[in-house]
């Protein structure tokens, strides 16, 4: 038996030892790899898991750069839509509205049925369509193609958006709905038009919501969500292939980004906690999807 009491164990390893019956009091096990270790008896008690601050704030600033040039792109194709409806030339206001029928069905279509669903069904087609679209206006001289090169941009950029919605969702927690506060305000502060930061609000609001639902186990966002739960059992604590035999979490609250791959657990002392973010065996690896009543009221 070892006495771990008031430690920080960030990153610590301790992988294959034998930590039976061990004691581990409010110990920062964030990051911490317990992979192949015999924990069988042992207490953690008011412990904290998950990805290290370090590691979270780097996914975080990633996220904002991403989230910021999401945000501006949205505005200038708003915009640009927007100049396209209220064109005089008719064939402008028919390439705004198709762009407009676009861009609002990919985020119906990959919110009712998730990602793999929106590629095959609508965003590739959306793609095709806006290259023609573009090619053929900048050719025969109806147009610059440029609402349609935004429109793609866009389209991109949406997908790219969700996965690092859900991924800093998934890392930060409650820190992550800045990033959809950060979509909006991008695209706003640069906009003067209606359309600009209407484009913006909508890309964030849809951001929130996927990422929210991706997270909670719905079907359809299976290659999103193992995306974000990569960053767990990368960087999180690590519980993999352990001897957890009569393990005691009960004095936790929660246990955040925690892996529990190839163990079981089917006797841990669980009491009251609550996973957060968790990937469990038992699910043959599929993430734990419980949430705190708190982030699910959020965004």
């Amino acid at each position: 038996m070892k006495e771990f009491k008031d430690r920080n164990l960030q990153k610590a390893s301790f992988v294959n030892e034998d930590l039976s019956s061990s004691h581990f009091s409010n110990c920062d096990l964030r990051g911490a790899d317990f992979t192949g270790a015999n924990l069988s008896g042992a207490e953690f008690s008011n412990i904290k898991t998950g990805v290290t601050p370090l590691n979270t704030y780097l996914v975080f600033f990633a996220a904002i750069i991403v989230s910021a040039l999401s945000g501006y792109i949205a505005m200038v194709a708003g915009t640009t839509a927007q100049r396209m409806l209220t064109s005089d030339d008719i064939y402008m206001r028919i390439s705004g509205m198709i762009t407009l029928v676009i861009a609002i069905g990919t985020l119906i279509v990959y919110y009712w049925k998730g990602g793999t669903s929106v590629f095959r069904m609508f965003l590739i087609p959306a793609l095709i369509i806006a290259a023609i679209i573009g090619t053929t206006a900048y050719f025969t001289g109806l147009g610059t193609g440029k609402g349609m090169l935004y429109l793609g941009i866009v389209l991109i950029l949406l997908v790219l958006m969700f996965i690092v919605g859900t991924v800093a969702r998934a890392t930060a927690g409650m820190l992550s709905s800045v990033l959809f506060l950060i979509v909006a305000l991008s695209g706003g502060l640069f906009s003067r038009t209606v359309g600009g930061g209407f484009g913006t609000v909508i890309m964030a609001i849809s951001c929130a919501l996927i990422s929210k639902k991706a997270l909670r186990g719905a079907p359809g966002f299976e290659n999103l969500r193992k995306f974000a739960f990569y960053i767990t059992s990368k960087f999180g604590t690590s519980f993999r292939q352990c001897d957890m035999r009569n393990t005691d979490f009960s004095q936790l609250k929660t246990i955040h980004n925690a892996d529990f791959s190839n163990t079981d657990t089917t006797s841990v002392q669980w009491g009251d906690c609550r996973k957060i973010n968790c990937i469990d065996s038992k699910q043959e690896n599929r993430p734990i999807l419980e949430r705190v009543a708190e982030s699910s009221n959020v965004l």
